[in-house]
């Protein structure tokens, strides 16, 4: 399964999660598996693995060069992976966000 076949996944299950009349106590699984599709996104835009993602300065230079309407997107990426607040709203609009990305993602992929 590609990266973005599997990001879209994780984006279901987020999904399937804050839909639920109890979301409230879902949230945070959500925001893992909205994490989980943004990295996967990012791999696949930047052509990076694991080992590379671990690299901060990496990502954020690589996405420096970029100029496209995501040139920005690590700043989400790390606010919300370092943000300990996890609420029903918050991660719905994270899961909209991440989508945009995923969707734009599997658009426009780099080609090497």
């Amino acid at each position: 399964m590609s990266k973005i076949e599997t990001a879209k996944k994780k984006i279901q299950f987020a999904e399937y999660l804050l839909n639920r009349h109890d979301a409230t106590d879902f949230s945070k699984g959500a925001n893992k598996h909205l994490l989980d599709a943004s990295r996967l996104a990012m791999r696949e835009l930047l052509q990076f693995d694991e080992e590379e993602m671990a690299e901060k300065s990496l990502v954020i230079s690589s996405f420096q060069k970029m100029n496209n309407e995501y040139s920005d997107f690590y700043k989400f990426y790390y606010k919300f992976k370092e943000s300990e607040y996890s609420s029903t709203s918050s991660a719905s609009n994270a899961l909209n966000t991440v989508r945009a990305f995923v969707n734009w993602v599997e658009e426009n992929r780099r080609i090497n």
